[in-house]
């Protein structure tokens, strides 16, 4: 055998256990979930107001029928989702949670979608008010 010859079945060689590593990887990330080949979702995010008074704005009192459409809006006001961020010394609680690209439209159809902002100050004017605590939204964010 030439070295040619040697030299291309070599290559031959690399090549195959190149793809079945690219192979492995793959089904490996699949299997545990890795979030590189997940899609990024939206999500929302839901500020409580953690003092005491009444803050200046448009109040839309909700209860619980008001989340029947939207369950896992729930989990944020109930309080029950996981890790929030605490800020401005504890007067502030963010809760956040995922929305599928379904429930977008959905959402800012609902009595959760409205959102208003001040153009002057840039505060919100539109609060939530559930079970004697006041909530704003921050929005969603599309990635």
């Amino acid at each position: 055998m030439t070295f040619s010859e040697t030299l291309k079945r070599s290559w031959y060689v690399v090549i195959f256990f190149l793809i079945i590593l690219a192979i492995s990887i793959g089904i490996t990330l699949v299997i545990f979930g890795i979030p590189i080949l997940k899609s990024p979702t939206p999500s929302i995010s839901l500020i409580k107001i953690n003092e005491s008074g009444i803050p200046n704005g448009t109040f839309i009192h909700i209860s619980d029928k008001d989340f029947e459409d939207f369950p896992k809006v729930a989990q944020l006001f109930h309080g029950t989702q996981q890790d929030p961020l605490v800020y401005a010394n504890g007067t502030r609680i963010i809760y956040g949670i995922s929305l599928s690209w379904e429930e977008v439209p959905k959402f800012q159809g609902s009595i959760f979608g409205q959102h208003k902002l001040n153009r002057t100050t840039g505060e919100n004017e539109l609060f939530y008010e559930y079970n004697g605590s006041y909530y704003y939204f921050g929005g969603i964010a599309i990635p």
